[in-house]
């Protein structure tokens, strides 16, 4: 689903990250791991088409791709509600004057519940904790017609039980065909969920497979 050749991360022709040369599977589950400044986040942001490459290339085998960013890029001042929030996932369904079809709001209904915010879907954006507006987001994500999935630091100040509750959510998208990339400082979480792992240092990206005995596809690296 995405191949990468020599691709290097960076800004204004300066590269972050080291040399990334491999592929990840559709369906896999990818951790991009590293130290604080290796360009986590603005390989994240590459591989959304947000920012270009400074050096090699890359192909995402999708022109659907969904992005949740870090939780403080995001105005929590705003005046929209979780429901607001969510209904977002379903924009391309919109009739032209604006509204859901039936099927889309079912569908909205559905995904409040599967990560359990529908009691707090009338609630707007600036009363939320930070477990329950990266629930609000991934509800929205599970919406959105996507092949990829790619997550900044999607578990900062998310308690335990969201975590695994998001977590599950996720693998069911992954075995669903879904190929998932999160940029995390967990090294449990990597262990315990992730096929691949690639770790980036000042030097080198490594490239590790945390769970062997996963039976979904797994990184090829080249």
């Amino acid at each position: 689903m995405i191949h990468f050749t020599d691709l290097r991360a960076g800004y204004q022709g300066r590269s972050i990250t080291p040399s990334l040369t491999g592929s990840l599977a559709a369906g896999s589950l990818t951790a991009i791991t590293g130290e604080n400044g290796c360009g986590k986040s603005t390989l994240l942001k590459t591989l959304a088409g947000l920012i270009s490459p400074s050096a090699g290339h890359f192909c995402v085998h999708s022109s659907e791709i969904a992005l949740l960013p870090q939780q403080q890029s995001l105005d929590r001042t705003f005046p929209l509600t979780v429901r607001d929030i969510v209904m977002m996932g379903c924009w391309q369904q919109r009739t032209w004057y604006g509204r859901l079809p039936s099927a889309a709001r079912r569908r909205v209904e559905q995904a409040l519940a599967i990560t359990d915010i529908t009691a707090i879907a009338d609630y707007p954006l600036s009363h939320l904790s930070g477990g329950q507006l990266q629930r609000t987001l991934f509800s929205r994500m599970w919406l959105q017609p996507s092949d990829v999935w790619l997550l900044d630091e999607p578990f900062t100040g998310v308690d335990e039980g969201t975590i695994a509750r998001l977590m599950s959510l996720t693998q069911q998208v992954a075995a669903a065909g879904k190929t998932v990339v999160m940029v995390l400082h967990d090294d449990h979480l990597v262990q315990r969920y992730f096929d691949i792992q690639v770790h980036l240092t000042a030097q080198a990206a490594q490239w590790t497979t945390p769970r062997t005995s996963h039976p979904r596809p797994l990184a090829q690296v080249i």
